[in-house]
């Protein structure tokens, strides 16, 4: 076979020649189409070449991404459980926040008489003196809130305060041992006192005389004869009717109207006196 370059050849003839037929069959290539087709070919039947020649690669990568697989699925699952008690807990919040919303509500709109100048409260701290029924709120002097201003909730009469600070205030309830509430029968309008006899019992009632017309679930509300609760707020239900067997004297017991055990809002009430009080 006769080689196209001989040992004789110079070195620069060959590379002169080799050059001229690579410049011949670049141009041949971009300009003639049969020469598009041979390199298609030509192509097609060395690409396995290439997948070959991948291969190792292409089996590490496979390799590196199976053993770090179970890692970042791990990683991966604790995240999402991470952000689902994220969201899971914004939700309790939000729900919080509709039930307080909610229950702001029926506060606002429970009032008997809605010309009534009012404020709402929030409860901040209970009295744990198994013996003192108070509470103390986040209003006080600065809101204009003073001492025995009626406070109610959205079923009725809860108490009055106590005592005033500049920004809370104490309130003392109506189940308290000191405290004491004129009321009538809203069924005949006869008037008595309802006096606290602790959170854990009813409320009892004085002042009756002995053939008074009152039943067991007789609504009892504020008379207004002190001056101080405004007429008509619901304080308790009727709840006994006895006799007592020494004296014949009606012994009678009402349950407040009021959920005093759980209290969270409050409305403050302004009445006359709380209008001479901001007067003066």
């Amino acid at each position: 076979m006769k080689l196209l370059f001989s040992k004789r050849s110079p070195l620069s003839v060959q590379l002169f020649i080799s050059l001229l037929l690579s410049i011949i069959l670049i141009i041949l290539d971009l300009n003639y189409r049969p020469f598009k087709e041979v390199r298609y070919y030509l192509d097609t039947m060395i690409s396995p070449l290439y997948y070959i020649s991948n291969a190792p690669k292409a089996t590490y990568d496979s390799l590196y991404e199976m053993s770090k697989t179970r890692e970042a699925l791990e990683k991966e699952n604790a995240n999402l459980n991470k952000i689902l008690l994220e969201k899971k807990t914004d939700l309790l919040l939000l729900e919080h926040l509709r039930h307080e919303n909610d229950r702001l509500r029926e506060l606002l709109g429970s009032p008997l008489r809605h010309d009534e100048h009012k404020m709402a409260a929030q409860v901040i701290l209970a009295d744990t003196d198994p013996y003192v029924y108070q509470v103390v709120i986040n209003k006080g002097k600065k809101d204009g809130v003073y001492i025995g201003q009626p406070v109610v909730d959205d079923k009725g009469i809860v108490g009055q305060i106590y005592e005033t600070a500049q920004k809370t205030s104490r309130a003392i309830l109506v189940c308290d041992y000191q405290h004491a509430i004129p009321v009538q029968i809203l069924r005949n309008d006869i008037s008595m006192v309802a006096v606290g006899n602790g959170c854990s019992n009813d409320l009892t009632l004085d002042f009756l005389p002995n053939n008074v017309d009152i039943k067991v679930g007789d609504i009892l509300v504020t008379s207004g004869l002190d001056g101080r609760f405004p007429e008509g707020y619901p304080v308790a239900v009727v709840s006994s009717v006895k006799l007592d067997i020494s004296d014949s004297t009606p012994v009678i017991s009402a349950t407040p109207t009021a959920d005093l055990t759980r209290l969270r809002y409050l409305l403050l009430l302004w009445g006359d006196q709380g209008v001479k009080h901001e007067g003066s």
